[in-house]
C-alpha cells in the first residue's frame, strides 16, 4: 500500500482531470448508485473510503448536499485535493488512514468507494467488506464502483485490451498514459462474482450489481436489518 500511496500522492493535482480520459463510462459509472442512495430518506452519515480528490463524493453531495461527510485515504495529498474541492463546507472531514488495515471510523448510514478497493489482494478485500458491513448501520447501504477482473482468462484479456486501446486513443498526453499503465501493476483485480460471495459472505445477504461496463462495475449490498428505503 506504500506504493499505492506514493504513485497516487504524486498525480494528486492532476488526477481528477485525467478521470474522463481512463474511465471511459465516467457518467454512468458515478452516478449508476445515485437511485439507490436517493431511496435511503433516513440516511445522514457517508463514509468514503479511498476518496482521493472526493470525485466519488462529490456525486453524492450534488444529490444531497445536507449529508455529513467522512473522506478517508491513503494520501495525505489527494485529501488536500478533496478539501480544496468541498472548500468550507461544514459537513466534511478528512481523515488520513490505511483502510486495509486501520479501524474504519465510527458508524454510516452510506459507505462508499472508488477504484481504491482492487488494491487489495483478495483475503484483504475480504475483511475490508466485514469491517465495512459492521461499520453501517442498520439498513445502511455500501457501494462500490471499482474495476473488476473478467469472470475467465479470455473476457479478462479482452476488457484489458479494451481498455488500453480506448485510452490510447483517448487524447490524452503521452506522459500521462505511462503514469496510467504504470498504476496497472498495482492493481489486484478480482472477478465480480468472487467479490459478490465476499459480500454475501460479510453479512451482506442483499448484494447485487447495479451497474457493469467491461471490467468497470458497480456492485455492493444493504445492512439488511430493518431496511428503510423510500421504495420498500
Amino acid at each position: 500500500m506504500n506504493d499505492v500511496k506514493e504513485q497516487f500522492s504524486n498525480v494528486s493535482k492532476k488526477y481528477d482531470s485525467q478521470r474522463k480520459y481512463l474511465i471511459p463510462c465516467f457518467n454512468d459509472f458515478y452516478s449508476a448508485c445515485l437511485p439507490l442512495v436517493k431511496s435511503l430518506t433516513h440516511a445522514k452519515k457517508v463514509l468514503d473510503i479511498g476518496a482521493g480528490t472526493g470525485l466519488f463524493s462529490q456525486f453524492i453531495y450534488n444529490l444531497n448536499p445536507n449529508l455529513h461527510f467522512t473522506l478517508t485515504d491513503l494520501s495525505g495529498d489527494m485529501l488536500n485535493v478533496a478539501r480544496g474541492r468541498f472548500g468550507n463546507a461544514e459537513n466534511f472531514e478528512y481523515v488520513e488512514l490505511d483502510f486495509s488495515k486501520d479501524a474504519l471510523p465510527g458508524k454510516y448510514d452510506i459507505i462508499i468507494s472508488g477504484l481504491a478497493i482492487h488494491h487489495l489482494e483478495d483475503a484483504d478485500k475480504a475483511k475490508l467488506y466485514k469491517n465495512i458491513y459492521l461499520a453501517l448501520n442498520d439498513g445502511g447501504l455500501f457501494i462500490n464502483a471499482d474495476q473488476v477482473a473478467g469472470k475467465n482468462i479470455l473476457f479478462d484479456s479482452l476488457y484489458k485490451y479494451h481498455w488500453r486501446e480506448t485510452v490510447s486513443h483517448s487524447g490524452l498526453d503521452r506522459e500521462a498514459l505511462i503514469q496510467a499503465f504504470e498504476r496497472t501493476k498495482l492493481d489486484r483485480l478480482a472477478p465480480l462474482e468472487t467479490q459478490l460471495k465476499m459480500l454475501e459472505k460479510a453479512g451482506f445477504s442483499e448484494a447485487d450489481c447495479i451497474y457493469k461496463n467491461m471490467n468497470f462495475a458497480v456492485f455492493g449490498g444493504f445492512k439488511d436489518e430493518n431496511v428503510e428505503t423510500a421504495v420498500i
